[in-house]
């Protein structure tokens, strides 16, 4: 909550009075479209519900229709004088005596004349039957029409016994059968069980073949949605019937990941996932033989007419979000514009034009706003330019104060240096000694000049380290490696001194062998760097960070480092890196100047 008010506190009054009037334009198009998609969503999706119900009980009525044709069929063939005759008289040639022999009455021509004119009555191209298989009351299958019963005598056996008790039509359900003339292919099966009409005998049973493509034509020319798909289930949740055959005996969930809910038990209707489709999923039992009709409509396919609407809704909606952000935006440009002036103003100020003024004039809140801002940039200024004054002041203090403690200091350990050298006899290194000191303050001098030339410094630089090398032979030696581009360049005078003696007593002196101070230079770009480097005990992470820190670092660096930056800005000055038990590294840049 703190980060959205940090973000919004940092919105100009000309963006928030537009963005608020966005926002609200924006919500009150946004909640109108959804509220009327969502109506309509559901409006157009009732009227596909109500519209494929209507569709599943005319397809259930047909299939109810058809359903009652066939079976009459069978009941008008069971029924059929000269099948019955036929059929009890091969009833009678073939008692349980003769049950193994050959059907004589069968075989003679005549009788399978009578046969097969009374079964052609009945199929195609008169009716939707495709054929008809006779199996006598002797378990005897006949060949008589296009049906092949060696295939129904594999696929029925005997027949169903359990059908014999009640002599009504049983369907069976999808199965693959085989034609005389044109192959195997999926057919619903129909038996009836043959009663002769005198003596009430079983004397055999008719079978009748309805092709699934006969059960698809019922629903194929139907009006469901483009995209949307009749199936007819078994009691199991196969596929019985479908325009797309390879669906044929296949589960109707796996095939679609469709789950019906209540399968079997209630007509519904439902939404549901299919693949990447969003489908209605809508039912209707078939109560007869306990079938499924099951009707899937893509929602998008449903929802085809509300595009249309959110089409419309979407136009006018940005015609009004055009006509708000221009009223918006000219309302917000007429309020905030001299806020926006005055806030130019103040980013100009912050890029460092701290003359820069604001010229709005005005008698209203805002005129008065820019003259109290005028007036206090003018006592900033002067603010400023007093305390740089005094820091420019407190800078050459610190300077002086450090060349009165570097200068007596030194001259005190130099000349005791030199008389322990003439003690000790050894005369010409305190000659040695006296020279380097000479050189030393010869250079410091340097007229009262507080900038002087790199060489200059060097030279100042190499006479403190032969001097001490002098004192700590035993504790350092050094090496100068400076480019000779450099040499003329200008640098602040006793810039080196008080880094290359830190490093000397709180690096080198504290190891425990003897080690090293590297100072080298050249020129980077526009920049000179000069690294001072020594191999002694380095620093810690916490130690570094409290040398860098003003409060805390010693007074040598700290005054090295406040007078770069007073002198060339806040880009120069002293970098320090370093790791413990290893090295220490002060790289002090500077800007690429002459004197």
């Amino acid at each position: 909550m703190k980060g959205l008010t940090k973000y919004v506190s940092g919105i100009s009054i000309h963006n928030k009075i537009f963005i608020a009037n966005l926002l609200i334009i924006v919500f009150f198009i946004s909640s109108q479209s959804i509220f009327t998609n969502n109506i309509s969503q559901k409006a157009i999706i009732e009227k596909a519900v109500n519209d494929s119900s209507r569709e599943l009980v005319l397809i259930r009525n047909n299939l109810q229709t058809l359903l009652s044709t066939i079976e009459d069929y069978s009941k008008i063939l069971a029924s059929d004088y000269r099948l019955q005759n036929v059929l009890y008289n091969d009833l009678l040639l073939n008692n349980d005596s003769y049950a193994h022999k050959p059907v004589a009455g069968l075989s003679n021509l005549s009788m399978n004349k009578i046969l097969s004119e009374t079964i052609s009555n009945i199929v195609e191209p008169n009716t939707k039957i495709k054929a008809v298989s006779i199996l006598t009351a002797n378990r005897q299958w006949v060949d008589v029409g296009f049906a092949d019963n060696e295939y129904a005598s594999r696929l029925f056996g005997d027949g169903d016994e359990r059908a014999d008790r009640f002599y009504l039509p049983v369907w069976t359900g999808l199965i693959r059968f085989k034609f005389r003339y044109e192959g195997e292919d999926n057919v619903f099966a129909v038996s009836k069980t043959v009663v002769h009409k005198d003596t009430g005998k079983t004397i055999g049973r008719v079978f009748l073949y309805v092709k699934e493509d006969v059960i698809t034509s019922i629903y194929e020319e139907g009006k469901n949605h483009k995209g949307g798909q009749f199936y007819i289930l078994d009691a199991e949740g196969s596929i019985i019937s479908a325009k797309n055959k390879d669906l044929l005996y296949r589960k109707f969930d796996e095939a679609f990941s469709i789950a019906i809910p209540d399968f079997g038990q209630k007509d519904v209707s439902f939404t549901q996932t299919s693949g990447s489709k969003r489908m209605l999923v809508s039912t209707q039992r078939f109560t007869p033989l306990q079938w499924t009709i099951v009707s899937t409509i893509p929602i998008d396919e449903i929802t085809l007419e509300r595009k249309k609407i959110n089409q419309l809704i979407i136009g006018i909606g940005a015609v009004c979000l055009l006509l708000a952000l221009i009223v918006s935006f000219l309302l917000s440009r007429s309020i905030t514009r001299p806020i926006f002036r005055l806030a130019k103003t103040m980013r100009e100020i912050r890029t460092g034009k701290m003359q820069v003024r604001s010229a709005y004039q005005s008698r209203d809140e805002i005129g008065y706003l820019s003259d109290g801002f005028n007036n206090l940039m003018d006592r900033i200024e002067a603010l400023m330019a007093e305390n740089t004054e005094k820091q420019k002041t407190k800078a050459e203090i610190e300077f002086k104060l450090l060349q009165s403690q570097i200068k007596p200091h030194f001259f005190y350990n130099t000349v005791e240096t030199i008389i322990s050298l003439i003690k000790l006899n050894m005369g010409r290194e305190a000659i040695t000694a006296a020279q380097y000191m000479a050189e030393f303050y010869k250079v410091s001098l340097s007229n009262g000049n507080d900038i002087i030339s790199i060489k200059d410094e060097m030279r100042l630089t190499a006479s403190y380290l032969e001097i001490q090398q002098l004192r700590y032979v035993e504790y350092m030696a050094y090496t100068m490696e400076i480019d000779d581009e450099i040499m003329t360049y200008s640098i602040p005078k006793l810039t080196l001194q008080p880094l290359v003696e830190n490093a000397i007593y709180h690096g080198l002196k504290m190891k425990s062998e003897k080690g090293f101070v590297r100072i080298g230079g050249r020129r980077v770009g526009e920049d000179v760097h000069i690294e001072i480097f020594d191999n002694g005990v380095g620093m810690r992470e916490d130690q570094i960070q409290a040398m860098m820190t003003k409060e805390r670092s010693g007074f040598g660096f700290r005054s090295v480092a406040d007078r770069i930056r007073m002198l060339y800005g806040e880009r120069y000055g002293p970098k320090v890196e370093s790791e413990y038990d290893a090295f220490t590294k002060i790289t002090i840049v500077l800007p690429l100047r002459r004197l």
